[in-house]
């Protein structure tokens, strides 16, 4: 099979590699669309601690059963990937909290991953991964959002999103508008953006938020406490990792609200000073997320009709996670980096495909 290898930072190569194996009481998924995440982008340029090389990324996954060993799964069924593998044992495990797995390994991270044409998903062993089918008439493509999605449910899980919240989300991303989907699928009646793109918060607006305010050249704070008639928000979620929790944030809080720091952030970003009264006094909750628990991947299953095909209904998902063939012309993308999706893109057309999914299964996404 042909999978995208990372080398080494800053080297990725399509090359010629075994189909592997079924694993016994598992199966073998040929994949059909990968998104490719932020921190796809970043380990290619940067490479991650957790990173052994030669690795092939990619999480965001989602495929056909084409051979199993498990009475759970079928040949032919159409499933989504979820990107973490657990041991179902430990403490964290045995509480639901298993994205924090003691043993925790993860697809395109620790092991390979999405970007190649087969991969291997054990359900039976020391650690397993797990497997959502796809709800007939859900695309590859949306399914891709599946676990992106989850993590967005288990962020708002931890805040409590409910009916009537105002919800200020920093960054109106990808991720940033997979939040406002999920907020307003709990019922909150008033979302804001804060966005320093002009292109993304036109996109926000009017199908995603309410308000996309620019951070740059308005007052964040004035706009905030304007459009909540001075009452503060609900619900803040830092989106982005460019900008991080502070002491102005907490002043735009409503009593009892809560913050979801829902993005990795830089040393500089990420290291803060706050004023512990304010957060008492007014009982505020802070929160960090990361990855989907298995309450969130079983939530996903037991409403992908419903929500799943309410994304591929309402989410422009050709904005959201795919770029149009032109962008691939400009020699650089997110700030600077020689996006390898670039190579990936015109390596499939000169094949004379002409669909922007590859032979590799590899999407070719909005990065910036």
């Amino acid at each position: 099979m042909q999978a995208a290898i990372l080398f080494e930072p800053g080297r990725l190569a399509i090359e010629e590699t075994a189909i592997p194996e079924c694993p016994f009481g598992g199966v073998l998924v040929k994949l059909k669309a990968c998104g490719i995440c932020s921190s796809d982008v970043k380990m290619m340029a940067k490479g991650h601690r957790a990173l052994v090389y030669p690795r092939i990324l990619g999480h965001e996954m989602a495929g056909v059963v084409v051979e199993s060993r498990t009475r759970e799964f079928k040949a032919g069924d159409r499933v989504q990937v979820a990107p973490g593998l657990r041991c179902g044992n430990c403490m964290q495990c045995r509480r639901g909290a298993d994205n924090q797995c003691e043993k925790r390994e993860i697809f395109g991270f620790t092991t390979d991953g999405g970007f190649a044409e087969y991969i291997p998903i054990p359900l039976k062993g020391p650690v397993v991964g797990s497997l959502s089918l796809l709800p007939e008439g859900v695309d590859y493509d949306v399914a891709t959002l599946g676990e992106p999605l989850a993590c967005c449910m288990n962020a708002q899980d931890k805040l409590g999103t409910k009916r009537g919240d105002t919800v200020l989300i920093i960054g109106a991303g990808p991720l940033g508008l997979l939040h406002s989907y999920v907020a307003r699928v709990r019922g909150a009646e008033n979302i804001l953006f804060s966005e320093i793109q002009a292109a993304r918060r036109k996109t926000a607006i009017p199908v995603w938020a309410d308000q996309a305010i620019d951070p740059v050249n308005t007052d964040l704070f004035q706009t905030v406490m304007d459009a909540t008639n001075e009452k503060g928000v609900d619900i803040i979620i830092f989106a982005c990792s460019q900008m991080g929790l502070n002491e102005k944030f907490i002043k735009l809080m409503a009593p009892g609200g809560g913050v979801s720091i829902f993005s990795g952030m830089p040393p500089p970003v990420a290291q803060i000073q706050l004023d512990l009264n304010a957060i008492h006094y007014n009982e505020i909750k802070i929160s960090g997320t990361d990855r989907a628990d298995q309450a969130c991947r079983g939530d996903i299953r037991e409403c992908s009709s419903r929500s799943v095909n309410s994304v591929a209904a309402d989410i422009p998902v050709d904005r959201l996670i795919v770029a149009a063939p032109n962008q691939f012309d400009r020699p650089t993308v997110a700030g600077g980096l020689q996006l390898p999706a670039c190579q990936l893109y015109h390596a499939d057309r000169q094949r004379g495909h002409h669909h922007h999914r590859g032979r590799v299964g590899i999407q070719c996404p909005v990065v910036g």
